[in-house]
């Protein structure tokens, strides 16, 4: 049984950031979530394998060398020097820490460039997740990257991924699922 999460963090813990959590590509739960303890809580409720987030996990004073590999493959990532990005990391870097030593693999992934990776839209990539099509119209966009990073997660753990990696870091996207 295959138990993974996703998690589109946000920096500040009173904005929403958005967890899914799937077994077996089944989504299991869903919604918009604040501070750590509330995340903590969930994971230790739900006990992924595997958490997905949506976090660079690496420090650096602009782009890293992997986010420059991910604008030349046509993807729009955010430098984690940016004052706001620097909080996000440090946030992220905390979770892991956490998660790791309670036995959770942490993998980084930006939902976005997932999905475009996928060649789906979020409709198709429902369809083909065979996950229910009408649930996105009630989610907010931190519970659809949210969903997405699970899923990125998912294809993480059956070894059908995409690697975008350099010596600073590593993110995993969906592999092409759509044509």
């Amino acid at each position: 049984m295959v138990k993974v999460a996703g998690l589109d963090l946000r920096a500040r813990q009173d904005r929403p950031s958005g967890i899914a959590f799937l077994q077996n590509r089944r989504l299991v739960f869903i919604s918009k979530v604040y501070g750590d303890e509330e995340i903590l809580l969930l994971l230790d409720k739900y006990r992924p394998k595997i958490i997905a987030i949506d976090s660079p996990l690496s420090h650096s004073r602009g782009f890293r060398r992997v986010d420059k590999k991910m604008i030349k493959m046509g993807y729009k990532v955010l430098p984690p020097g940016w004052p706001a990005m620097r909080k996000l990391v440090s946030r992220a870097l905390r979770l892991r820490e956490i998660l790791e030593r309670r036995g959770i693999v942490v993998i980084e992934t930006h939902p976005r460039s997932s999905l475009l990776s996928s060649g789906c839209s979020i409709g198709e990539l429902m369809i083909r997740e065979e996950l229910e099509q009408s649930l996105i119209r009630d989610l907010s966009k931190d519970e659809i990257d949210a969903l997405i990073a699970a899923l990125t997660a998912y294809h993480y753990v059956i070894g059908d991924y995409v690697s975008v990696k350099d010596v600073d870091g590593e993110i995993i996207l969906l592999p092409r699922i759509c044509s």
